[in-house]
């Protein structure tokens, strides 16, 4: 239930902030997903971490999760500043935002730490929002995608 909270938080936060169409967006969003997949597969695989409670899985990855991180991409790349200096220093306040999200699922049980530490998710934050911004990069330009 409160991976269901944490995904109707971030599209009611899209539908809010995200004001223009931006169609390429949807298509980074997969992206997005894809990246969390594979981390959380690995992660949940090697037993660092699980989510118990989910309601619907794929691979232990609870469905709401992904749906919540699709939003979540898309919010991260609306405001994605196009010169990578910025980049790096948005990435890194954006990183500190979604581990604050993530330390209050933990601490509301909706994320367990076996053989993890809360603050090593900072880190994999980073390096996925970066793969995210590159990819995204490589994929369209944000120019056209988003006209501010």
């Amino acid at each position: 239930m409160l991976l269901f909270l944490f995904a109707l938080l971030a599209w009611v936060l899209v539908i809010i902030f995200v004001k223009k169409p931006v169609t390429g967006l949807w298509t980074a969003g997969f992206i997005g997903i894809t990246i969390v997949a594979i981390a959380d597969y690995t992660g949940i695989s090697l037993n660092l971490y699980y989510y118990p409670g989910g309601i619907f899985y794929m691979g232990g990855i609870p469905l709401f999760l992904l749906l919540g991180t699709y939003a979540a991409s898309i919010l991260y790349l609306y405001w994605l500043p196009r010169q990578w200096r910025e980049r790096f220093l948005y990435t890194a306040y954006v990183s500190v935002l979604f581990l604050a999200v993530e330390a209050v699922v933990y601490s509301l049980g909706g994320i367990a730490y076996p053989n993890w530490k809360l603050w090593y998710s900072y880190f994999l934050l980073v390096a996925g929002l970066t793969v995210l911004a590159a990819s995204f990069s490589m994929i369209t330009s944000p120019a056209k995608i988003i006209d501010k």
